[in-house]
């Protein structure tokens, strides 16, 4: 009977049910992970609070501080929690919480450093900076607004991603997954850009599956997808490489404009980073031999490494890349259990499996090759532009392996990748087959019940 009703029944909303869970699991994130404890929430929060004081380029102090100036009670209000990192025998101070619930926002200023954010474009941060901007001219607390900031910016980047997966006709299982990750769900709860950017890039994907080569588009529409993937690029420069997938759908039309949305992406990081990141831009871990000079003069004398550096660094560190691309909370020192990740890998596997299942189908439309070669090219670029600046800024000169890389930066390349499968009729459908596609949401949604009881049982016996 159960078989039959999911059978017979007009198609589950995927989207919606995601909303559903999605909602709850970034409540979870937002609620019960202190404050912070996600990668450099800190100086995340500094950047919106910096830019919701209307201030967009940074201040160097001197060679190694470099930040701006933010309400003196910014950070006791937000600091003592520093124990919590990396000891897992440390609890929650509720004293602490106490503590930084007393402390309002004032007017007097001063210097606070917060180098690794101070560089970044303004635009994924202005939700951030929005619901700073509110906190500061309200009876809110630091504290508070920290708390408001990650619930804005967790709501906004489930909605974006439900969005995406509601419009996409190619791949919406596999995005729905992404955009599920616990580590994509703890990112989009806290005060850093990375989940309103991990949900723009989603987005983006599914807007480019809905073109094939039959779609005609618009002077007025390529100009706006250009922009859109302008600022993706000037958020995250490692994605100025899947600026180039769009080329795939313009090409044959209009060769001239085919290549608009990468000529404005690098116009837009080319000004940034002379108008941004050049006045405020120091040296990370000099102190530790690292130099981004040496290091790029490294690399262009010893070209024939670059291959066993790739090699070794993948081989030591691919499974670590994994399981945060998966989840690794906290400051990653919050694995979850190994069982979980075997889950999430056969999740993906399978998500990608049904998505590229209706290759046969008469009804679906294939991606042209050179759609599929330039996502498969450009994703690589991505990935290896990840990789070459993290050993540059961040690696000691001539490491034998690339230090700093985290598989979270991975999680806005992964979903270009919807655009290898076949293109359905219906967006937000999984398959042509009523039966395959009612099947897959039942699954996803019980994939998704483990994921919400996971990330709770995690950040809880972790920091509780």
């Amino acid at each position: 009977m159960l078989m039959r009703d999911i059978i017979s029944d007009r198609p589950f909303s995927l989207a919606r049910v995601y909303l559903f869970f999605a909602s709850i699991m970034v409540v979870i994130c937002a609620l019960i992970t202190p404050p912070g404890q996600t990668p450099d929430e800190l100086t995340h929060f500094a950047r919106s609070v910096q830019l919701s004081e209307g201030v967009i380029i940074g201040q160097r102090l001197s060679p190694r501080d470099s930040g701006g100036m933010l309400p003196t009670n910014f950070l006791p209000g937000y600091t003592g929690f520093d124990n919590l990192p990396f000891q897992p025998a440390h609890r929650t101070s509720v004293a602490a919480m106490d503590a930084a619930r007393n402390v309002h926002w004032n007017k007097e200023l001063g210097f606070v450093d917060f180098p690794n954010t101070v560089m970044y474009a303004p635009f994924t941060y202005m939700p951030g900076a929005v619901t700073a901007w509110v906190g500061r001219h309200t009876r809110m607390t630091i504290i508070q607004t920290s708390y408001a900031i990650r619930l804005v910016n967790g709501f906004l980047s489930v909605f974006i991603c439900t969005a995406a997966i509601a419009l996409a006709r190619r791949g919406a299982l596999f995005l729905a997954v992404i955009a599920s990750m616990p580590m994509t769900m703890a990112l989009a709860g806290s005060c850093s850009q990375d989940g309103i950017l991990i949900s723009l890039a989603i987005l983006a994907a599914s807007i480019l599956s809905r073109f094939n080569r039959f779609s005609e588009i618009s002077l007025r529409n390529w100009i706006l997808l250009s922009i859109f993937f302008a600022v993706l690029a000037v958020s995250k420069p490692p994605l100025l490489m899947c600026s180039i997938i769009p080329t795939a759908f313009m090409f044959e039309k209009k060769k001239l404009l085919a290549l608009l949305p990468f000529v404005m992406s690098v116009l837009f990081v080319v000004s940034w980073s002379w108008i941004g990141i050049k006045p405020v831009k120091i040296q990370f871990l000099a102190e530790l031999g690292v130099s981004d000079k040496e290091q790029v003069h490294w690399l262009l004398t010893h070209i024939t490494s670059i291959p066993r550096l790739a090699v070794d660094t993948l081989m030591q560190n691919g499974y670590g890349y994994a399981a945060q691309w998966v989840g690794v909370l906290g400051w990653l020192d919050t694995p979850l259990p190994a069982s979980f990740y075997i889950l999430s890998g056969i999740t993906v596997a399978i998500a990608a499996a049904v998505s590229i299942s209706s290759v046969r189908n008469k009804e679906v439309i294939l991606p042209t090759r050179l759609a599929s070669a330039l996502t498969v090219l450009s994703t690589l670029a991505a990935a290896g532009v990840v990789f070459l600046s993290l050993y540059i800024i961040w690696s000691k000169v001539g490491a034998p392996i690339v230090d700093g890389v985290q598989g979270r930066y991975f999680l806005p390349i992964m979903p270009f990748l919807i655009l290898l499968f076949p293109q359905l009729k219906q967006e937000g459908r999984i398959s042509p087959s009523l039966a395959l596609h009612q099947i897959a949401v039942v699954a996803i949604t019980a994939f998704w019940v483990v994921d919400a009881l996971t990330i709770v049982n995690a950040l809880s016996a972790r920091y509780w």
